[in-house]
């Protein structure tokens, strides 16, 4: 598997953006922006290849289709298929997406109800992601991340490790755990893992 994400658009269009909603120049960084999540973060527009994923996989990420084009090799008999071809046959898949896409994509891709090999390639993602917009890919977390809380039917249980995790080191360090405020307690995850 090969993961590569190339960012096409920077900080001016997205301030451009913001300076049509205020009518004066925008000051708006790109932290904010993600932070917010208001429109003008589409504005930030990425390509991600993935080159060599199962085919469920891409067929997982396919489902997502709101700010997102996506270009996936064909497995037809006559272009590049043998007609043999299963779940586990490697394909390669390439989107064109925007910021919000990317944050959307990652709630559900990186929850473990998924399959553990589409969290893998996501976490992929998530890492090239970073390389190219760190900010980004501080909001590119899972659904319970992002809800302060498992809202799936049946629960994979990550939810309850990371509060029990986060009151652990509260207590070691004497930090105070806001658990209604998900920031404060990825930065302590972050710290200790």
């Amino acid at each position: 598997m090969k993961i590569t994400v190339k960012k096409h658009t920077g900080i001016e269009l997205m301030q451009w953006a913001c300076s049509m909603t205020i009518d004066s120049e925008s000051k708006m960084t790109l932290g904010r922006i993600y932070r917010n999540e208001h429109s003008p973060m589409r504005t930030q527009v990425f390509s991600v290849e993935m080159l060599g994923i199962p085919t469920f996989v891409s067929t997982h990420f396919r489902t997502h289709t709101q700010g997102i084009t996506h270009f996936v090799k064909s497995l037809r008999e006559d272009r590049c298929g043998t007609g043999d071809e299963g779940r586990w046959t490697l394909t390669n898949h390439g989107m064109f997406l925007n910021a919000q896409s990317l944050i959307n994509l990652a709630r559900k891709r990186l929850c473990y109800k998924s399959h553990d090999e589409t969290v893998r390639v996501m976490k992929a993602v998530r890492r090239e992601v970073e390389e190219v917009d760190s900010l980004l890919a501080l909001y590119m977390v899972r659904e319970c991340e992002y809800r302060n809380g498992c809202h799936e039917d049946v629960s994979c249980g990550y939810w309850g490790k990371i509060n029990e995790i986060a009151r652990l080191a509260a207590l070691q360090s004497r930090v105070p755990v806001l658990f209604d405020d998900i920031g404060e307690k990825l930065f302590i995850m972050r710290r200790i893992t």
